[in-house]
C-alpha cells in the first residue's frame, strides 16, 4: 500500500513538474515573440507575408507614423473578411517597427469620430447588405488615413484588399521622401493624354484615355506633360514615355529624345507602328523613332503579330455583334517571359492588341533582352493586312517572335559626330554640343504598341497595368516596389500545349486510363479466382 502511495505521490509531482515547464516554455516563446515576427505562409507569391521592400521601409522610419483605420463596426459579412485582413497586415506593419501606431475607429460611434473622418476627406460609402432573402443598402466607413510629422496620407475605400499592402507602403514612402521622381510623357503628336476620359484636345487630335494610368502612376510620382515641339531640350524629368504618336517627329526633337537618353534618362517608348481604323483597315505610322532604336539595338517592323494564345475580341457585322478568339490580339504568357527580369518574373499575362514585333539587334557594349515573346505558334503579317476575324489562322512560318525588349549599357548617341539638327525658325544651327557616348551605364524599354494601357484596355486586362508600372519603377526607382505590386496577380492561363503533346493527352484520358482499370479489374478477378 506504501508503494502505491509512493508512486501516486511521484506521478503527482513528476505531472505537476511538466506542466510547470510547459507553462515556461509558452511564457518564453510569448516574450521572444513580442520582440521577434514570424509567419508561415504556404501561398506562391507569399500574399500574406509582407516582402521585404515593406520591412525595409517601415525600419527605415525616423519619426512616429499613426495609422487610424476608420472602419464602421458592424460591417457586411462580405467586408468582415476585408476587414480582418486589414488589421493582419498591419499587425504585422506594428510588429517590423516600434514607430508605428495604430488605431481603429468607428466613425459611428459618436459625433466627434463623424467629424473627424469627414474633415480628413474619409467619404461615407454605400455598402450592400443581404438580410432575409433581400439587399439592404447600408451607409459606413471602409477608410485608412497615415499621419507623419505635418503630412498625411488617405486611402478612402479599400476595395482590394489583396493590393492593400502596395498602397500602404507606397503612402508610407510618400509620407517619407522628400522629393518624388518625375514621368514626362512626350506630347503634340497626337500621343496618348492624361486627364479627362474622352476629351478631345482642343488643338490636337489627342485623346485623353490614360487617365487610369496615370492615377496608378501618381501614387509614386510627379506626373508631367514634356513638349519639345520647339526644340526644346528635355530636362527635370527622370523617366520620358513616348505614348504612341501618330505623327512624325522632326530631326530636331529626335535629337531632344537621344540626347536625354546620352545624359543619362531612362525611357520607354510605346509604338503603334500601324494604325487599325474603322473596318479593320489597317494603316503603316512611321514616326522617325525607329531609326534612333535600331541605334540603341531594337529593331521596330511595320507588320502585325498573331498567335494561337489570344484573347476573345468583339466584333459587329450589321445589327449582330459575335465574339471570337482573335489572333491580331496575342496573349503573352508566363512561359514566354524572361524569368530573370525582376520586370517579368512574376507576371502571369500581357495582352497587345494590334501590335508589331520588335527585332534584337547585337550592338557593341549593349545587352539587349527580349523581355517577352510570343508562343511557338507566333507569326507575322505585313502589308497588305488581312485582319478578317472570320479567317483561319494558320500561318506557316510559326516562331517566337519579340514582343518587348528592354536595351541597357553605355549608348552611343544616333547623332555622334553631327551638330544639333536646326529648326524651321533658326537661322543659324545652336550651340548645343552633342554628346556622342553616354558616360554611364543607361536602360530604354519598347513595346511596338500603345493602346495596351488605355483606360478601355486595362478594364478587361489590369494585368497589362502591372507590368507597366513594372517598367517604370525599374528604369526610375530600381526593382524595390515590384514584388509587392506583383502579389495582386491572379490570372494564371492554363499552357499552351503543342499539337504532339495534345494527341498525348488525349490517348492517356480516352485509352490509357480505361486500359488500367481493365488490367486492374483482371488482376483482382484472378487473385480472388486462386484465393
Amino acid at each position: 500500500m506504501k508503494n502505491i502511495l509512493n508512486r501516486k505521490n511521484l506521478f503527482t509531482t513528476q505531472s505537476l513538474a511538466l506542466l510547470l515547464t510547459i507553462i515556461g516554455i509558452v511564457l518564453v516563446v510569448n516574450l521572444i515573440s513580442i520582440n521577434h515576427f514570424g509567419r508561415l505562409d504556404l501561398t506562391t507569391d507569399k500574399q500574406y507575408t509582407i516582402s521585404a521592400p515593406t520591412k525595409n521601409t517601415l525600419k527605415s522610419l525616423d519619426d512616429l507614423l499613426t495609422i487610424k483605420v476608420y472602419f464602421t463596426q458592424k460591417l457586411p459579412a462580405n467586408l468582415e473578411q476585408t476587414a480582418q485582413y486589414v488589421r493582419d497586415i498591419l499587425g504585422e506593419y506594428k510588429a517590423y517597427s516600434p514607430k508605428i501606431k495604430i488605431e481603429f475607429i468607428d466613425p459611428a460611434k459618436n459625433e466627434a469620430n463623424k467629424a473627424e473622418v469627414q474633415s480628413i476627406g474619409i467619404p461615407e460609402i454605400e455598402m450592400q447588405v443581404m438580410e432575409k432573402d433581400e439587399f439592404k443598402v447600408q451607409k459606413g466607413y471602409l477608410g485608412i488615413a497615415l499621419f507623419y510629422g505635418d503630412k498625411k496620407e488617405i486611402l478612402p475605400f479599400i476595395q482590394e484588399p489583396q493590393n492593400l499592402e502596395y498602397d500602404l507602403t507606397t503612402a508610407v514612402k510618400r509620407l517619407t521622401s522628400t522629393e518624388l521622381k518625375k514621368v514626362g510623357f512626350l506630347t503634340g503628336h497626337d500621343e496618348h493624354g492624361l486627364f479627362d476620359m474622352n476629351f478631345l484636345g482642343a488643338e490636337t487630335n489627342q485623346i485623353n484615355d490614360y487617365t487610369t494610368i496615370k492615377k496608378s502612376l501618381d501614387k509614386n510620382y510627379t506626373v508631367t506633360t514634356v513638349d519639345i515641339t520647339s526644340g526644346q531640350k528635355i530636362e527635370n524629368i527622370d523617366t520620358l514615355i513616348v505614348a504612341g504618336p501618330k505623327k512624325a517627329l522632326t530631326e530636331r526633337e529626335l535629337y531632344e529624345i537621344d540626347q536625354f537618353v546620352m545624359r543619362g534618362g531612362k525611357a520607354i517608348f510605346l509604338l503603334d507602328e500601324v494604325t487599325v481604323g474603322q473596318g479593320l483597315q489597317a494603316t503603316p505610322n512611321q514616326t522617325g523613332l525607329e531609326k534612333i532604336l535600331a541605334n540603341y539595338g531594337i529593331q521596330v517592323n511595320t507588320n502585325l503579330v498573331g498567335d494561337t494564345s489570344n484573347e476573345t475580341v468583339g466584333f459587329t457585322s450589321g445589327y449582330m455583334q459575335f465574339f471570337l478568339p482573335y489572333p491580331f490580339w496575342p496573349k503573352l504568357i508566363k512561359d514566354n517571359f524572361d524569368k530573370s527580369s525582376q520586370i517579368m518574373n512574376r507576371l502571369q499575362t500581357i495582352s497587345l492588341p494590334w501590335s508589331s514585333s520588335l527585332t534584337p539587334m547585337e550592338k557593341s557594349g549593349l545587352k539587349i533582352t527580349s523581355l517577352a515573346t510570343t508562343t511557338y505558334a507566333g507569326s507575322t503579317i505585313s502589308t497588305p493586312f488581312n485582319l478578317d476575324p472570320n479567317q483561319q489562322y494558320n500561318p506557316t512560318d510559326r516562331k517566337k517572335v519579340p514582343m518587348i525588349i528592354l536595351a541597357e549599357g553605355k549608348f552611343t548617341s544616333a547623332y555622334a559626330g553631327k551638330e544639333a539638327p536646326k529648326l524651321e525658325s533658326e537661322k543659324t544651327a545652336t550651340d548645343q554640343k552633342t554628346i556622342d557616348l553616354a558616360d554611364n551605364d543607361n536602360q530604354i524599354i519598347a513595346v511596338a504598341n500603345s493602346n495596351f494601357i488605355d483606360d478601355q484596355n486595362l478594364q478587361r486586362f489590369p494585368d497589362n497595368a502591372v507590368f507597366f508600372l513594372n517598367a517604370v519603377d525599374y528604369l526610375t526607382m530600381g526593382p524595390e516596389l515590384i514584388s509587392i505590386r506583383a502579389k495582386a496577380l491572379t490570372d494564371r492561363p492554363i499552357k499552351t500545349l503543342d499539337d504532339e503533346a495534345k494527341m498525348i493527352v488525349k490517348a492517356i484520358n480516352i485509352i490509357l486510363i480505361p486500359l488500367l482499370v481493365i488490367i486492374i479489374g483482371i488482376v483482382r478477378f484472378y487473385r480472388r479466382k486462386k484465393k
